[in-house]
């Protein structure tokens, strides 16, 4: 009887392999056949799952923010009170860069080739992002109504928050040896909300 093959897993399963190889090469300099060799795959049987590198690299970042919106999710379901909410998100993303910090210069890419790159749709990124800005502004949210926070305009407090990890990532990127992402990180989140907090 032949094997029968759950497409969708095997899709995650390559992107997964995907993912060390743009972030160790950059998406210019690798090849379908690197990430074919990290998959344990033959390179037709990349192909017959993404019809080119570009595509496979745009489905490594959906299935990479994902995770984040996945992440905060979970953590909305667990914590009740908005400013522990974006706390322990934050705590959690801060930690898994300073422990996976290589895996994460697949951000350069991201970045880069989602913004300048004329055969993928700049749209991807912008979309993400947006998704971002809402899930923490949604929290914000929520915190203005329970008076955990100050009356602020939370589509700009959730914009400020990618601001700081996003231009603490790059720093840290360049030289991980100039500060602890993981205590800097959470220090400057913890330091933000604490200024919005709602004081009577």
């Amino acid at each position: 009887m032949p094997k029968i093959v759950n497409k969708s897993e095997k899709r995650e399963k390559l992107v997964q392999a995907a993912i060390p190889v743009f972030a160790k090469h950059g998406f210019r300099e690798t090849k379908m056949s690197d990430i074919a060799i990290k998959a344990d795959v033959g390179k037709g049987t990349l192909y017959e799952y993404f019809d080119s590198k570009d595509e496979l690299f745009l489905n490594t970042f959906k299935v990479w923010f994902s995770y984040f919106t996945e992440q905060m999710q979970d953590i909305v379901s667990r914590e009740k009170n908005p400013h522990k909410q974006l706390l322990v998100f934050f705590q959690q993303l801060f930690a898994t860069i300073e422990q996976y910090g290589v895996t994460y210069f697949i951000f350069f890419d991201f970045w880069s080739e989602l913004t300048r790159n004329p055969l993928l749709n700049k749209q991807e990124i912008v979309n993400v992002y947006q998704s971002l800005r809402e899930l923490f502004s949604s929290a914000l949210e929520e915190g203005v109504e329970l008076k955990v926070f100050k009356p602020i305009d939370c589509m700009a407090a959730g914009a400020t928050l990618l601001a700081i990890s996003d231009g603490l990532l790059v720093q840290w990127l360049i030289d991980e040896s100039a500060f602890s992402i993981e205590e800097v990180g959470v220090s400057s989140i913890k330091s933000y909300l604490d200024s919005i907090i709602y004081t009577p």
